[in-house]
Parts: structure tokens; C-alpha cells; sequence
């Protein structure tokens, strides 16, 4: 997992060419007059999904790993607490997609997880790989709040 800031471009040169690729579009690109789509940019090979949700508790958001997919989730505008541990291959699943085109496997909460929560706000991302357990859209202030995530689905094998 990897946690930063768009605008600190200083440790890009660490990432693999198709992380610096999407760092790189979500840093050209105005998302402000988009909302809710999917869609491959031209001459990329990721995929773009434009999230506008709203956070609520975290009891209420699944923690969910990919295998297919890299995802950096960018946050574009409000707040969210995002949580992440490492999948050690022992969490009980409580849904499991991984072998269909949603490519996504939910976990059921485990006190022996030890989650961290993560303060995403505009600016900020997170980079998780198909070790990753993350669970987005939890409310960081006092109540549920409207939240626009850009998520940037990277194949792994482009990795």
C-alpha cells in the first residue's frame, strides 16, 4: 500500500511506469465537472471510475481486496476515513467475486485485522495491490458527508 499527495511527485521515479502513468493523468486532469462514469481513457490501460458517494460508519462499509487490479484512490473532493490491513489469507470472506468480472472479494470484520484508518481528504491517495485490504467510504467527521473518488484501475500485469 502506498499512502501520499499528488502534488509530492518526488518519490515517482520509485513507482512502476504504470503507476507514474496514472498519477500523472489524475494530476493533468479536471474532475470537477464530472461525475458518476467509467470509462478507459485513450492511449491508457487503466480504467477511470468517477465515485461520488457518501461516507458512513464503518461498520456499515465491507473491507474488500482485488487480484486483478492495482486501484489508486484518489480523493478529489470532501473527506473519508480509509481503512487497511494486510491480507494474510486467514480473514472469514463474507462475499466473494474474485472469479467473476467484478473482481472483488469482501471480508468480514476481525478483531485480529488490526486496521489502520487512513485520513484521506483533496489531494490525497492510496495505492493498493491485491494484498491490500482496504474499506473506503467511512465518515472521518461526525456524520456522513458527500465524498467525489477518483479510482484508477490498473491491471496488474501492466505493473
Amino acid at each position: 500500500m502506498i499512502y501520499g499527495n499528488v502534488n509530492a511527485g518526488e518519490t515517482d521515479p520509485a513507482y512502476s511506469i504504470a503507476i507514474i502513468r496514472a498519477l500523472n493523468y489524475i494530476r493533468k486532469t479536471d474532475f470537477s465537472d464530472m461525475h458518476e462514469c467509467k470509462f478507459f481513457p485513450d492511449g491508457e490501460n487503466f480504467q477511470v471510475l468517477v465515485c461520488e458517494r457518501t461516507t458512513g460508519n464503518k461498520a456499515e462499509k465491507p473491507a474488500e481486496v482485488h487480484r486483478k487490479f492495482v486501484e489508486l484512490q484518489y480523493c478529489a473532493e470532501g473527506r473519508q476515513l480509509m481503512g487497511f490491513y494486510p491480507d494474510n489469507g486467514k480473514f472469514e470472506i463474507k462475499e466473494d467475486h474474485l472469479n467473476e468480472s467484478r473482481d472483488v472479494r469482501f471480508y468480514k470484520d476481525s478483531d485480529d485485522s488490526h486496521e489502520v484508518m487512513l485520513p484521506l481528504w483533496p489531494g490525497q491517495y492510496c495505492i493498493f495491490f491485491p494484498e491490500d485490504v482496504h474499506r473506503p467510504w467511512c465518515t472521518a467527521g461526525d456524520g456522513p458527508e458527500p465524498i467525489k473518488m477518483i479510482v484508477i484501475k490498473i491491471p496488474v500485469d501492466s505493473l
